[in-house]
């Protein structure tokens, strides 16, 4: 499953990168911002200068640029697709933008060497093994007390984890977690939850489809 996700996101992301913003537009796509609402609030309230923020799944730099124009900070980038990394490094914000495999491959982080772990819709793309892996590097690398906020697709108890999704951009699994199941991986990974949204319109389509996100906001214990 792993494998197919990791060609059939890949190959997505590809074709899509030309006309990335120009949909998020459209479609009034808004877990990005959300993320960084959240990520400047409670970052803003600590002392730290220039604090060390891993963007995971950085895409085209959308989500990272709201956080460098709003507080001085050092970002750090890491995405599987070179095409949206490409368009984020013309952005100019990163210190450091490294192609990675973040579902199974090991960050190329140092252990407890950042204070913040930011991501905005990529959980869908991660099967439950993928996302296992995806909290412990999150906690792996980030200081004692550091910040993880990202975003996830709701799914009711007795659904389905993952469905199929077929767009314009191919074909590829969605993944959606149930309130218990994003909480019960953040405590095996010593997290702390701080704030577990309700949903929220992810996107809206010009057909009047929608999706939900949730946000949530946890330490590292």
């Amino acid at each position: 499953m792993n494998l197919y996700q990791n060609y059939a996101a890949s190959r997505m992301f590809s074709r899509w990168s030309p006309i990335y913003e120009e949909e998020v537009e459209e479609n009034s796509y808004s877990a990005a911002d959300e993320v960084a609402k959240a990520a400047i609030k409670y970052l803003a309230r600590e002392d730290i200068s220039n604090p060390l923020i891993a963007d995971i799944g950085i895409g085209t730099g959308l989500l990272a640029q709201q956080i460098y124009d709003a507080l001085p900070c050092r970002i750090t980038g890491l995405d599987f697709s070179e095409d949206m990394m490409a368009a984020c490094a013309g952005r100019g914000i990163t210190e450091l933008l490294v192609k990675c495999d973040v579902g199974s491959d090991p960050w190329p982080l140092e252990s407890a060497s950042q204070n913040a772990v930011i991501s905005a819709g990529l959980f869908e793309y991660l099967t439950p093994d993928m996302l296992q892996h995806f909290i412990k590097e999150a906690s792996r690398t980030l200081q004692q007390n550091g910040l993880l906020v990202c975003t996830y697709m709701p799914a009711k108890a007795g659904d389905k984890t993952v469905t199929f999704w077929r767009g314009h951009s191919g074909t590829y699994l969605i993944c959606g977690y149930t309130e218990s199941q994003i909480e019960d991986a953040l405590k095996c990974s010593n997290f702390m939850l701080v704030e577990h949204s309700p949903p929220f319109k992810g996107c809206v389509f010009h057909d009047g489809s929608s999706y939900d996100y949730r946000l949530i906001a946890a330490r590292k214990g």
